[in-house]
């Protein structure tokens, strides 16, 4: 009887405070993550908690106040999580025209498939709305950037064989100021784990986004000519930092692309790439190479080679003028222009490049 009477005493005595520091914590929690212990005034008003006598009696349950702690730690981690991806939607839209950004760095976001247009026998460009919240934002990207896409998940959910999700980063082939939408430009491989679920998609279903990842930010005028190595659907890149670069008036930076493929076909973004070359003939030369050329085909054939780029990007020893060469396609391709990347990081300059006397600092592997 004394212990019951102890404990109603000690739960009026707790009522008038608790309720005080439940008011007072749960406006603090929405703007920040509260310091020091557990929050239990917001775990009590959290969960609909009526008894406010249950303070006093947690002193006399450890077990319980154990419990209670647990529970305060995890909802105020999905809180700090929830504000970091808040956050880096903010920090994205920084990075764009003054809309808000629809990619998120930190979070997956779905994106609705709007259009498929097929480009040519196994590629297709594939375009994704932001939604109707999202029809004045932009991507949130820089220049040059990647992005994440993986299936939606659950039951369909694309994995590998050890049960994880796919994730492939694409290169939109879109403007970054592009609205309430972005476009990619996916080549379609038979025995790839993620392009044959996305080639099967129809309109009106989702594929899963995160980014962008900046991969070489782009500055006007720091180098006087720029090569651009591409292999394949490593294009998409080069079509973001050249278009880029063609788009700010006051910029010189002049641009050799060598563009190979496997035959005529295979070659992605040819009728835009023949347009900027006429538009700025003073700015950009292409170049086609073919593994092995038609009858009558007037490019380039066979490997990318030193004595090739030579050929195609002729650099004088005495010459003060800075360059930059970029190289992006399939590995071994990277591999034999510029040695091998160590993970995402560039790794050693080696192949065709070094041996013409580039630099480290003068290429770069996306």
């Amino acid at each position: 009887m004394a212990t019951a009477a102890r404990f109603l005493s000690s739960s009026r005595l707790a009522r008038p405070s608790i309720a005080a520091n439940v008011a007072r914590q749960s406006r603090g929690y929405a703007s920040a993550a509260g310091a020091g212990g557990p929050n239990y005034g917001l775990i009590f008003s959290l969960a609909g908690v009526t008894g406010l006598g249950a303070y006093a009696y947690l002193q006399y349950n450890p077990a319980a106040k154990a419990e209670i702690s647990a529970k305060a730690h995890e909802l105020e981690a999905k809180a700090e999580q929830k504000i970091k991806g808040v956050q880096s939607e903010v920090d994205a839209a920084d990075q764009g025209t003054g809309s808000y950004a629809a990619l998120i760095k930190d979070s997956w976001t779905p994106f609705t498939l709007t259009k498929v247009a097929p480009y040519n026998h196994n590629s297709a460009i594939y375009t994704f709305s932001f939604g109707e919240d999202g029809k004045d934002k932009v991507s949130g990207a820089e220049v040059a950037s990647a992005l994440l896409v993986r299936s939606p998940q659950g039951e369909g959910e694309i994995k590998d064989d050890k049960g994880k999700p796919v994730i492939r980063p694409y290169t939109p082939v879109s403007s970054n100021e592009q609205k309430g939408s972005i476009d990619l430009l996916i080549k379609e491989y038979k025995d790839g784990k993620l392009t044959p679920f996305i080639s099967s998609l129809q309109p009106g279903q989702q594929l899963l986004f995160k980014g962008p990842i900046l991969k070489f930010k782009y500055e006007p005028n720091t180098f006087d000519r720029g090569l651009a190595v591409a292999g394949g659907s490593g294009i998409t890149p080069m079509y973001q930092l050249i278009t880029h670069s063609l788009n700010i008036p006051d910029d010189k930076t002049k641009w050799t692309l060598v563009f190979s493929n496997v035959t005529e076909k295979d070659i992605l973004l040819r009728k835009e790439w023949d347009e900027l070359a006429k538009q700025h003939p003073d700015r950009l030369e292409v170049k086609y190479v073919l593994d092995k050329g038609p009858w009558g085909w007037k490019g380039e054939t066979g490997f990318v080679t030193p004595a090739m780029i030579s050929k195609l990007f002729p650099r004088s020893s005495d010459s003060n003028e800075k360059v930059r060469a970029f190289v992006c396609g399939p590995p071994p391709q990277v591999k034999s222009l510029a040695g091998p990347k160590d993970g995402p990081r560039q790794g050693e300059l080696q192949g065709a490049f070094k041996e013409l006397g580039y630099t480290a600092d003068e290429v770069f592997k996306f």
